[in-house]
């Protein structure tokens, strides 16, 4: 697996605390001739080229998390939910608290929502936990980082998995001949918040989302998305029709390298939704690399599919 990678996905992000992750973002950018800056939103703006049109490539830099609510007498400490996911993934795996602390998701009652969920860190008194965990803070989810042949299964794939589009793009271009924005946002798990800010300060001509499609290949699933047949265009989702214009300049971009594309109706929102509708309007498309059991503390992804998004947003470009 890409080393460059590894550390984006290993790096603390749950929304509205992703300054692990910009850390790393810029750390990997070091060397690279580019403008970067930070908004108030906590966005991470790259800048490269010159020209009269103006192109917003845009990823979620932040992942799906819990937060303290309450913490009982005993020393078991409540939760909410930061973004959407299945509770019952979760119940029976381990979290960690941005300052370091460890702790295991139980419930009190089987098929438990949100609010039956509490972490245990192995303390027996309110007191206890507040040495190590106060109300508001957060926490992400553990799990192994795993490449198994093209594979790999991770939690944070959804969105790691575009920032590093992004990192590769950034490195790998030449000779861009229009201004070319690449927005690594916040708090997209909290309804696309940083993107929008982002939107309103660069008002671009044209962007593009980079996110992951669920996959519906696995057993049970949903749809005709498959892991291993290239980039999805996300023509519709609750929030966003793709413009056809960004749909076409894709579409020809992928038939000159030969890349197959695949194609999604969807019911959930992307960072397009907020980013389209800034100041006069947005021309604005959703490419997605598809994922198997997204939002869940190990997702799955295939190397072919990351590959050829980027090379169909690199012939794009």
């Amino acid at each position: 697996m890409d080393d460059m990678l590894k550390r984006v996905l290993s790096s603390f992000g749950v929304s509205g605390h992703e300054e692990e992750v910009r850390k790393t973002i810029i750390d990997e950018l070091k060397n690279v001739k580019c403008d970067i800056k930070e908004d108030k939103m906590g966005n991470l703006i790259v800048k490269i080229g010159e020209g009269t049109d103006k192109l917003m490539l845009c990823a979620h830099m932040d992942q799906i998390g819990l937060i303290a609510s309450f913490i009982e007498d005993n020393g078991f400490i409540r939760v909410g939910s930061l973004g959407n996911f299945n509770t019952t993934d979760i119940v029976h795996n381990l979290v960690r608290f941005e300052n370091g602390t460890f702790g295991k998701v139980a419930a009190s009652k089987s098929n438990a929502e949100i609010g039956d969920l509490y972490i245990d860190i192995g303390v027996s008194s309110r007191e206890e936990a507040l040495k190590k965990v106060r109300e508001g803070d957060v926490a992400c989810f553990l799990g192994n980082v795993l490449a198994i042949d093209n594979k790999i299964i991770s939690q944070g794939l959804d969105n790691r998995v575009g920032c590093y589009v992004l990192l590769r793009l950034i490195k790998e271009l030449n000779d861009v001949n229009q201004e070319t924005y690449f927005v690594f946002s916040s708090q997209a798990e909290l309804g696309g918040r940083g993107a929008r800010a982002a939107s309103f300060a660069i008002e671009p001509d044209r962007c593009i989302v980079v996110d992951l499609e669920e996959a519906g290949d696995s057993i049970g699933g949903k749809g005709n998305i498959k892991i291993g047949e290239g980039p999805v265009l996300t023509v519709m989702d609750r929030s966003l029709i793709m413009h056809h214009e960004i749909k076409e300049s894709l579409e020809a971009a992928a038939k000159q390298k030969s890349i197959k594309l695949q194609y999604a109706s969807v019911n959930r929102i992307t960072d397009g939704g907020a980013i389209h509708k800034e100041k006069s309007g947005v021309k604005t498309g959703v490419v997605s690399v598809p994922c198997r059991y997204n939002h869940s503390i190990s997702e799955m992804v295939c190397t072919c599919d990351i590959e050829n998004t980027i090379e169909l947003l690199k012939n794009l470009i």
